[in-house]
């Protein structure tokens, strides 16, 4: 009885939000100085990643390209140009609705867009993550089980396609959850404020409590576990060749260079993980926060609110850097 009455209140509740229900004019968000602030971060981090990402997504079209005798494009820089593409795709995506987003305080886009665009969104979160996790396992495998050229390029096809559809699955439900609210003001005359919202999208409060957890497990804790255990996988195998010959990785100019490339794709699956951890944590930490306790909104200042925000977006800037200079 009291289940139903819960969602009987519930449905209630989410009719009159869908029917434009009151709201007092005093309450309205309006953008803070603050909000400027993380505004123009988000716009220059927007030029900075644009132009950081374009440039080495240019440069890799044009190693493709390129048709030097003897020398065979190698498989790194086919998963460098996937990762460069998903960071691109992030930056022209997020970046701009967000500054825009947070410019209008609320959303004028309609109801089709509030779907397209809170599905693009997620999307391009995932890609860049879900590449990561690719090239962390593709070096491991490199390392520890070295395959045939031909099955190694397979196995690379595999892993690229299945992430970017993936990607694309995972995101599907933004298009059902989304939705437009319309707010009034006391009289019921003139509709002072539109957002685009989850809310009253999930029957059960646990529902949406699960899509959460596994959004947030599969873009931040299921790729930092498997970037972490391929780390320690590499560390473990370099570790075994260090103690069988300490002098191999001093022999530079050998023409066996697998000791020389082993160390270079470790500090390079490092610099990755470190990046996404030192990025992603703040963003995650206060989105685990809210969940647990709604009521921290009030606590946080929205300085913090924002600058824990901006850290998410470095991550796509210090990307191409990381990967250009250990690959080059």
């Amino acid at each position: 009885m009291e289940n139903s009455a819960s969602s009987e209140q519930n449905q209630n509740h989410c009719s009159a939000i869908n029917n434009s229900v009151p709201l007092i004019q005093g309450t309205l968000p309006t953008l803070t100085l603050s909000g400027k602030i993380r505004v123009t971060v988000t716009f220059f981090l927007f030029l900075l990643s644009t132009t950081f990402n374009a440039s080495f997504l240019w440069k890799l079209q044009k190693w493709t390209q390129k048709k030097e005798k003897g020398k065979k494009f190698s498989r790194m820089k086919v998963l460098l140009k996937h990762l460069t593409l998903a960071n691109l795709l992030e930056t022209l995506i997020v970046m701009p609705l967000d500054g825009m987003w947070n410019i209008t305080v609320q959303w004028y886009a309609g109801e089709l867009l509030c779907k397209i665009f809170s599905y693009l969104k997620l999307f391009s979160m995932y890609a860049p993550a879900f590449m990561m996790v690719v090239i962390s396992l593709d070096r491991t495998l490199a390392i520890t089980r070295p395959l045939p050229v031909q099955s190694s390029r397979k196995l690379e096809q595999f892993m690229t396609g299945l992430a970017w559809v993936l990607s694309s699955v995972f995101a599907g439900p933004q298009l059902y959850i989304f939705k437009v609210i319309h707010l009034e003001n006391g009289s019921g005359q003139k509709e002072v404020f539109s957002q685009c919202v989850t809310h009253c999208s999930f029957p059960q409060w646990w529902h949406q409590a699960f899509y959460n957890f596994f959004t947030f497990s599969c873009l931040f804790i299921i790729p930092l576990l498997i970037m972490l255990i391929c780390n320690a996988k590499i560390i473990f195998t370099l570790t075994q060749v260090l103690h069988q010959d300490p002098h191999k990785l001093q022999l530079n100019q050998s023409k066996n260079n697998i000791p020389r490339a082993r160390l270079r794709t470790l500090e390079m699956t490092v610099a990755f993980a470190t990046s996404f951890i030192v990025c992603w944590t703040p963003y995650y930490v206060l989105g685990i926060w809210y969940w647990f306790d709604p009521g921290m909104l009030n606590r946080v200042s929205d300085p913090v609110n924002h600058f824990f925000f901006l850290f998410a977006f470095l991550n796509p800037c210090f990307d191409p850097l990381i990967y250009g200079y250990f690959s080059l």
